[in-house]
């Protein structure tokens, strides 16, 4: 028996990639939704547990476990450009994007860094809270303090990262290229998970370049490069990357960005719903966001001096 489902909501952008790869494979399966490939790019179909993708179309709880208990990964996808429809098991299952909500991905507050981080207090506090130590080991509160006392290199020894966060620190303020490529080659797929935590703290620090643009544009080209030209991290950690440097988040990370820029009082909560992401991401990506806002007090008190 055919069985027709319906999207609720899905990415701006989704349409226009489809059209232009019409059969596609399931990439990943996982509780709350599947990865499909179409050419270069995942489509992400399932619920909006960890927020609207960038790369989402979002189907309600009980359409998932529908999907995912009927589909068999052998037969390939096709999308029905004439019909706006999903194609699975040889058409015996649809997803149809009719009524479906089109929402976009950008952030739609922008700042001045120096009013994002006079908020650096209320992000540790938070994450303190949750005693939140980064996927990569990172003791957030020491590191804090040891980097905006300038005291990173004597601490080289006993954590070899904390050099890698300089270097990448200094490269996001000089239009070199490569020396921040070779500043992302350390973090980019380092760690675990679908969506390793280095990839995870780059994806925090281009929120912050999308919301205040502090840092030369090579950051965005860097990434970009690296995606385009190096198997360097996860199918999954890539998608989220492009569309990091193309200045596309999930809605949980828009979200703390923008209560950064505007309404603090709320940030709390909206970094609360950020932390409940993934085994580590939501601490990484936050991690991310604080190092960014970190570098540049920390280049500001250095020009003062």
């Amino acid at each position: 028996m055919n069985k027709t489902f319906y999207i609720e909501e899905y990415a701006k952008n989704i349409p226009l990639f489809l059209s232009e790869n019409k059969t596609g494979h399931v990439h990943s399966v996982f509780s709350n939704g599947l990865n499909i490939r179409f050419g270069e790019r995942l489509l992400y179909i399932g619920t909006t547990k960890n927020g609207r993708l960038p790369f989402g179309a979002h189907i309600s709880k009980m359409v998932c476990g529908q999907v995912l208990q009927d589909i068999d990964s052998q037969y390939p996808v096709v999308w029905n450009q004439k019909d706006r429809t999903i194609s699975f098991n040889n058409g015996t299952i649809t997803l149809s994007f009719e009524n479906a909500i089109v929402y976009e991905n950008s952030i739609r507050i922008s700042g001045e860094i120096d009013t994002m981080s006079k908020s650096i207090e209320t992000l540790l506090i938070s994450l303190l809270k949750y005693d939140a130590m980064t996927g990569l080991d990172v003791p957030i509160e020491s590191f804090v303090l040891d980097y905006l006392q300038g005291k990173t290199a004597s601490e080289a020894l006993d954590n070899p990262l904390y050099i890698q966060l300089t270097k990448l620190s200094d490269s996001l303020f000089i239009e070199d290229k490569e020396a921040c490529i070779t500043a992302l080659r350390y973090f980019l797929g380092r760690g675990k998970g679908l969506t390793p935590s280095g990839d995870d703290h780059i994806v925090g620090l281009l929120a912050v370049q999308g919301a205040c643009h502090s840092f030369t544009s090579t950051l965005n080209e860097a990434v970009l490069s690296l995606m385009e030209h190096e198997s360097i991290t996860t199918d999954v950690a890539k998608e989220y990357l492009y569309y990091a440097a193309n200045g596309q988040f999930s809605s949980t990370v828009i979200s703390v960005i923008e209560h950064l820029i505007e309404n603090i009082d709320e940030l709390p909560t909206k970094l609360e719903d950020l932390l409940a992401v993934g085994h580590s991401s939501g601490v990484d990506t936050i991690f991310g966001i604080l190092f960014g806002l970190l570098a540049w007090r920390r280049k500001s008190i250095c020009q003062k001096k």
